[in-house]
């Protein structure tokens, strides 16, 4: 069962498939290019709810619209809802550039 939530503005951390270029590939890309590995990388988007265990959120990723199950601990949210940025986030997102 999977409760619906505030959405709220967040980074998250998940495997994703990337190309040759580090460009997300796979299904998540409508290019037809082979998928070179397999990265961590860390995106923004906005959690639109939660299973009931409380143990993954459903993320909605900001720049390409997907959504995917992601687990708790690799979910930063800030302080702000609905959106805003938070120091947080920022000094998060400064270890990932």
């Amino acid at each position: 069962m999977v409760k619906e939530m505030d959405k709220y503005r967040c980074y998250y951390e998940a495997e994703f498939p990337v190309d040759e270029f580090g460009r997300l590939g796979g299904l998540y890309s409508l290019v037809d290019i082979p998928i070179a590995k397999y990265e961590k990388l860390y995106r923004k988007g906005n959690v639109v709810a939660r299973n009931e265990p409380g143990t993954k959120y459903l993320v909605r990723d900001v720049e390409s619209k997907f959504e995917i199950w992601v687990a708790v601990q690799d979910v930063h949210m800030g302080d702000q809802k609905n959106g805003g940025n938070s120091n947080e986030h920022n000094k998060r997102k400064a270890c990932f550039e």
